[in-house]
């Protein structure tokens, strides 16, 4: 029979919760390279100047207009006259002092709202590196079980030969071996979607990911520092904060809008006999053009208050639940580590099977649980480095 040497299954054991510094920058690299290539992104980027430029328009004063008049008339009555005006008009002082301040809380809310796109993308981007270190890990546990079936199956037909095994056994090991074939291209084809998928997120460009072990997981805090952590720099509450802010603004800007506006200019008035220069002052009194504008943008600020509170909540709630998730994960994390450590199963079984002092059913019964808890081992890995993924994308 091939020899199934402890070091071997040691080394897939222990390959499955492997820390590796290599793997952290290779990580890292590929987050960077997707921050710069990723097609979503880069839209992002041009959306968010133009939602700058948007915040700057009409912040200025009107245009001024110029009018010119020509008047006719009978020469007997003094003949002909012309009129020249140039005139600009203005909103109260103050209106131009809120919009200015409400322009850099709408900038502000933009640059939040792109960095809400891009924690989604870098997030998206590392579970999917996640899930390629993951699948080639079960790659080298399918490619081991595949290993030992062969094994199994030559020391089987060897045995039939010899009439030392019957053919049930046999074919048994067989649909074992056909079994793990087949578990083995699924996993392949699995890996081959993810690889894909972070190519796609790389902006279709080939992204050099080779790592298979997992990087170094930072120690969890205490919930309470996690959370005001977590809530501190969330982008999606501080887009929604700025939104809250603006919507105050906004109510300024319009009790403004609600005071007379002005006009300043100058006036030329010319005849065939004499021509007179003066100014022009205008006042325009806001009877009916404005009317329920401030009422709007305090319902307005009421609602963008009850949704950054409503997130808030929310987000508590989804925080408390992950990390009980870890806590969770990581304490069976922990005891499949600390079991597989200590036992050495596979050899055993192999030895015993060789000696004749098991069947071929109890072996099977034996290596299958086997087999199941090391994968069991792996999900939880996973799971566990999926949740700690989302409790830390504040850190993206």
């Amino acid at each position: 029979m091939c020899d199934m040497r402890k070091g071997i299954y040691t080394g897939i054991l222990f390959g499955l919760l492997h820390l590796s510094a290599w793997a952290q920058a290779g990580m890292e690299e590929v987050l960077r390279s997707v921050e710069e290539n990723n097609k979503s992104l880069q839209a992002g980027r041009q959306l968010i100047e133009s939602r700058k430029l948007d915040a700057r328009t009409g912040n200025c004063l009107p245009n001024p207009t110029i009018e010119w008049n020509q008047l006719w008339a009978d020469k007997s009555v003094g003949g002909n006259a012309n009129e020249l005006a140039v005139v600009q008009s203005f909103d109260f002082p103050s209106v131009y002092i809120n919009k200015n301040r409400l322009a850099k809380v709408k900038e502000d809310a933009a640059e939040w709202e792109y960095a809400v796109l891009r924690q989604q993308v870098l997030l998206k981007a590392q579970q999917v590196c996640r899930e390629i270190i993951y699948l080639r890990q079960q790659k080298a546990l399918l490619t081991h079980r595949l290993e030992n079936a062969s094994c199994v199956e030559k020391l089987y037909r060897q045995r039939l030969a010899s009439g030392d095994a019957n053919q049930l056994e046999y074919n048994k090991i067989q649909l074992e071996k056909i079994n793990a074939g087949h578990a083995s291209r699924r996993n392949e084809a699995a890996l081959q979607v993810q690889v894909e998928q972070l190519k796609a997120l790389n902006g279709g460009m080939e992204v050099a990911f080779a790592e298979s072990d997992f990087p170094k997981l930072p120690v969890l805090p205490s919930f309470e520092e996690l959370e005001k952590e977590y809530l501190g720099a969330d982008p999606n509450l501080r887009n929604l904060s700025r939104e809250a802010e603006s919507a105050q603004y906004e109510i300024k800007v319009n009790r403004g809008m609600s005071l007379p506006k002005f006009d300043i200019g100058y006036r030329r008035t010319g005849g065939s006999s004499e021509t007179m220069n003066g100014f022009r002052v205008g006042m325009s009194i806001p009877l009916w053009e404005n009317r329920n504008t401030v009422r709007r943008a305090k319902a307005q600020a009421e609602y963008t208050v009850m949704v950054l509170e409503d997130n808030t909540q929310v987000l508590r709630a989804s925080l408390r639940e992950l990390y009980l998730q870890a806590e969770s994960l990581r304490a069976s994390r922990d005891e499949y580590e600390q079991i597989f450590a200590r036992q050495r199963n596979e050899e055993l079984l192999q030895k015993a099977l060789e000696a004749g002092q098991i069947s071929m059913l109890e072996y099977f019964v034996e290596i299958t649980l086997l087999y199941d808890s090391m994968q069991n081992c792996l999900d939880v890995e996973r799971e566990y480095r999926n949740v700690m993924g989302q409790l830390l994308q504040y850190t993206l």
